[in-house]
């Protein structure tokens, strides 16, 4: 991979292309500043044709989203079987990231070349830390983390509704307490890492050859 230069993408390019990922395009529209603050540290970056953009086994601190292209998810580097596809808008990089554990996956370029947005976890992690981000911006992060989690789960009960653990999804709280607030942002943190939790039990549940939604 490497970073684009603003020859190949000027900033107001890459603002119209991001307005297709639901967490710039919120913050497009309620927050400018934080916006702005957020496109000076994204990663953006381009890879070619059959590139490998993440190995299994790599340490994950980084959350990237898909702008433009298609990418394969396969289980390593030297593997040809495509376990699974990403397309515009979607992210990955969500579990290892949560979990702080190595990718466990390898994800290539699967046809022309890519262009993605990469934001590192550090700009996050930090509950208390609103030099940066504002509250609202980290409430929405970890909203987007738990979602993405929890669509991934609901995705696997519709295939699979009498497995174990459907039972312990239906248990889990949402939040009834007050909006907006540092308590909101510690709940969604603590579910981001419950349902990954889940998820991990459910993909080791599987003993290979099912879908593979950890990377």
């Amino acid at each position: 991979m490497r970073r684009i230069t603003r020859e190949e993408y000027p900033i107001d390019t890459l603002q119209r292309i991001v307005n297709g990922v639901t967490f710039f395009k919120d913050l497009i529209q309620t927050d400018p500043t934080q916006f702005e603050l957020l496109m000076s540290v994204t990663q953006f970056v381009t890879a070619d044709e059959n590139e490998i953009v993440l190995h299994r086994g790599e340490d994950a601190n980084v959350l990237y989203f898909l702008l433009k292209g298609q990418l394969a998810v396969m289980s390593n580097d030297n593997d040809q079987d495509i376990i699974n596809t990403i397309n515009p808008g979607e992210m990955f990089g969500v579990m290892a990231m949560v979990m702080k554990s190595k990718r466990s996956a390898s994800i290539k370029v699967g046809g022309r070349s890519v262009l993605l947005a990469g934001i590192d976890y550090h700009h996050f992690n930090d509950l208390k830390d609103f030099t940066l981000f504002s509250l609202q911006t980290k409430i929405s992060f970890f909203r987007m983390l738990s979602n993405h989690i929890r669509w991934t789960l609901e995705q696997n009960k519709m295939q699979i509704p009498d497995h174990p653990l459907v039972a312990r999804l239906r248990k889990l709280p949402l939040y009834s307490g007050e909006k907006n607030t540092p308590e909101e942002l510690e709940f969604l943190f603590e579910q981001a890492h419950i349902l990954a939790d889940l998820l991990c039990e459910w993909n080791e549940s599987l003993n290979s050859g099912g879908s593979w939604h950890q990377f």
